[in-house]
Order: C-alpha cells, then structure tokens, then sequence
C-alpha cells in the first residue's frame, strides 16, 4: 500500500513538474495555441473564399433561387465553416500533442531521464506522467480552439451547435487527444535532440493537415491521396468531428420551407464534403475507404484500435528505450570503476 502511495505521489509531482516547466516557457505556450488559430485564420483568408465559390456554383445550377437569398446563402457557407472547424480540430490534437512532446525530447537531451530512472519510480508512472501532461495540454488547447470557432460562428449568426452534438465533439475531442499523445509520444521515444525535433515538428504541422484529408473535400484531391489518408488515424478523428458539427447546420436548411421540396438538390451540394442524407433525413458523415462507406461506428473503432496499439507499443517500448534506462556503455564504465577501487 505504502508502495502504491510512492508511486501516486510521484505521477503527480512528475505531471505537475512537466506541466511548470512547460508553462514557464512563454514563447512555447504561445505558439502552441497559435499554430491551429493560424491554420484557421489561413482558412477565413484563403481556403474559405474557395470553397463557398464552390458551393456557389453547385447553387446556381441546382437551387438558383437561394442565390438571391442572403440568408439561406449564409446557411450553405456554414457547411463549409463547419467542415473546416472540425479539420482543425482534428489536425490540431495532432500538432499540439506533438509540440508538446518537447519536453520529453529536452529531458533526454539533458539527462534529466537519467535522475529519473536512478530513483525507486516505476518506468511505466515515467510514462503516464508524459502522456497525462500531453494529454491536458493539447486537450485544453483544443477546447480553446473551439470555444473560438464557435465564437467565429455566433458572429456570422450562422447556426448555434445543440447541447448534444456540443458533448459529443468534446467526447471526440478527448478520444482524439488521447490516441494523438499515445501516437506522438510513441515516435518522440526515437528522438534525442531538440535539433531533430524542430524540423520533424515543422514537416508534420505542414503535411499532416492534407494527410488526414482535413484541408479539402476528398473530391478535390488525387486519388492516390485520397487512398493513403484512411491510413491515418486523424482522418477518422476528423470524420467524427464532421458528424457532430454537420449534422446541424444540414438540419435546419431541411427544416427550411423555402427549401422543402428540394432535398434532392440539397443532397447533391452536400455530396462533395462525403456528407449523405437518408430518405428519413439522416444526415452522416462518411469516409471513403477503397470504395468502403466508414460510418462513425466504425471511426470509432479505428480509434480506439489505435488508442490500444499505441498504449501497448508505448509501454514496450518504455523497457527498451535509452530514456528510461541508463547506457549499457557507462553502466559498464561503473562497474569497471567500483571494481578499481576495491582493488
């Protein structure tokens, strides 16, 4: 008992020390919530303009007379914010688990994980106290981001998400920031310098948005990407988002009686975001697997499957990597030395 009460104690003062000496470096906390508001802000600027062109186009061909009208316009152009809100959502977990992830490659380079394994800790409470810290961090960060967006929304006045699809994105949320720490902290385990840290950042906060397939419509994209994001693991993340922040706006352009007698054309707009509607109305977000429609059943399930793999990986992995064990070289470089002496 007194044992299981070391262990505790020490994964708190382990997690609270991560998190103060991550807090402390003002620079970094900065910009690790300023990496997915940039993403978004690239949006507004750039991406937003082209994809209510877009729809706009869709629109004069199918429902001209929505045209005319500002504000079922305006509710469209929400399936487009929609749409992109929840792929930063999705590629923030992401880079911000990652850029987390500093500190852990800091304590290697410093030998801080030295004084770590030389104390009576379990590896494994090492481990958690890593995750745990990872997972707050970019879990809160991702909750700012969205409180932001929502904000953004409101402003528009363009569609106030319900009470159940806000718990449900929060519930993604803290799947997704669970399964990108696992994941980040697992590549981090194979980096020792800060020097090979910062450019591994910066090619995956670059690439991984396209990757995931939260950038465009998977219309808009070569195939042979099409194909390789259902690899990832955040595009499922990015496709339970999308059910849960989608959902509503199609909802009410349904309930709409100016558009009543045209869910036919309203199915054929939605279609380029992978968006289905029933012949109940039932709206879902799916993701194109080699032909396979992936409903959010089945996101999840990859989800978790990843959170599994990971987890087991992670603590393998925690036995054998340098950063919880001490160099067999100057372990042996010890021995020698006591030997020496008491010769």
């Amino acid at each position: 008992m007194n044992e299981n009460r070391h262990q505790l104690s020490a994964f708190w003062s382990l997690t609270c020390r991560h998190m103060l000496v991550f807090l402390k470096n003002i620079p970094t906390v900065i910009f690790t919530l300023m990496v997915p508001l940039a993403i978004f802000a690239v949006y507004i600027l750039f991406l937003r303009p082209m994809e209510t062109s877009q729809i706009k186009v869709s629109l004069e061909s199918l429902l001209p007379e929505v045209i005319e009208n500002e504000s079922l316009l305006h509710q469209f152009y929400s399936l487009a914010d929609s749409w992109m809100i929840a792929g930063v959502l999705a590629v923030s977990c992401i880079t911000v688990s990652l850029n987390t992830n500093y500190i852990l490659v800091k304590d290697k380079e410093n030998g801080m994980n030295k004084d770590m394994v030389s104390s009576p800790i379990d590896s494994r409470i090492i481990v958690l106290s890593y995750f745990t810290f990872n997972f707050v961090v970019t879990f809160v960060t991702n909750l700012i981001v969205y409180c932001i967006a929502m904000i953004y929304l409101a402003c528009y006045q363009i569609y106030m998400i319900s009470a159940l699809d806000f718990f449900a994105t929060l519930g993604v949320m803290i799947l997704s920031s669970i399964s990108a720490a696992l994941i980040t902290h697992f590549i981090c385990n194979f980096i020792n310098s800060d020097a090979v840290m910062a450019p591994i950042v910066a090619i995956f906060s670059a690439a991984i948005g396209f990757l995931i397939g939260a950038y465009l419509p998977g219309d808009m994209m070569p195939s042979g990407i099409q194909s390789l994001t259902g690899f990832f693991p955040g595009t499922y993340s990015a496709g339970l988002f999308r059910n849960y922040m989608m959902s509503t706006p199609i909802e009410k352009l349904l309930s709409d009686p100016a558009l009543s007698s045209h869910v036919e054309e309203i199915k054929q707009v939605v279609h380029s975001f992978n968006i289905y509607i029933s012949e109940t109305n039932e709206v879902k977000v799916y993701i194109d697997f080699f032909g396979m429609h992936v409903d959010t059943g089945v996101m999840t399930l990859v989800l978790l499957g990843a959170v599994l793999v990971f987890l087991i990986l992670n603590l393998v992995i925690s036995k054998k990597n340098n950063l919880f064990r001490f160099n067999r070289k100057e372990t042996k470089k010890t021995v020698s030395t006591e030997e020496k002496i008491e010769e």
